[in-house]
């Protein structure tokens, strides 16, 4: 028995919304810190995101991207209270670059070259986050980032038109996501050996 892609799609959202939750939760209590520039391009590169796989005719597999928005933004809004604010000059650069994302895909037309740019300036994103991760490792829920993973999967699976354009986003954030919580438990190690 093969799942539709719409019920893929519903699964994707029901792990957007698992991954994000308690994530934003968590920042509201003040036990996660997220980084507020990472949750800026995360937010504008997801809606671009978005947007891509919506024009192209992924379908349901647009439908965690419009969800993970919404959430990605109510994030960066309580980052701004409860989050990392350390801005280094490459938290600049990758988020000049990630600006930089909405002229090139209105300017070229073209939905793959916009979704490969899209997809390395995001990746990018993970920087700060990778930075703070290094030195503490404890201020960031790797569940969250896991599940992302997983999301994306499903994401891949509900997709109803696969061409380049609603496909490379989500390539490249299993391939992140999977870094980003590999680099957690691997630090985490680590200090715990330390202690």
């Amino acid at each position: 028995m093969t799942l539709s892609p719409e019920i893929w799609g519903g699964l994707s959202v029901a792990l957007a919304l698992f991954s994000l939750g308690p994530y934003l939760w968590a920042t509201l209590k003040g036990t996660n810190k997220p980084h507020i520039f990472t949750w800026v391009i995360w937010t504008l590169l997801t809606a671009i995101a978005f947007l891509i796989q919506y024009l192209e005719g992924a379908g349901s597999g647009a439908w965690s991207g419009g969800i993970s928005t919404i959430l990605c933004l109510s994030i960066l809004l309580a980052s701004i209270r409860h989050g990392e604010k350390h801005i280094t000059r490459s938290d600049w650069i990758v988020f000049l670059a990630s600006l930089a994302a909405i002229p090139m895909w209105l300017v070229t037309q073209n939905p793959v070259t916009a979704a490969v740019w899209v997809t390395l300036i995001d990746s990018a994103g993970y920087i700060p986050t990778l930075r703070k991760v290094w030195n503490r490792p404890y201020e960031e829920m790797a569940t969250t980032h896991g599940i992302a993973a997983c999301k994306h999967v499903f994401v891949l699976l509900a997709v109803q038109n696969y061409v380049p354009a609603t496909i490379i986003y989500s390539v490249g954030m299993v391939i992140m996501n999977t870094v980003l919580v590999s680099t957690i438990i691997f630090r985490r190690r680590l200090f715990t050996r330390e202690a």
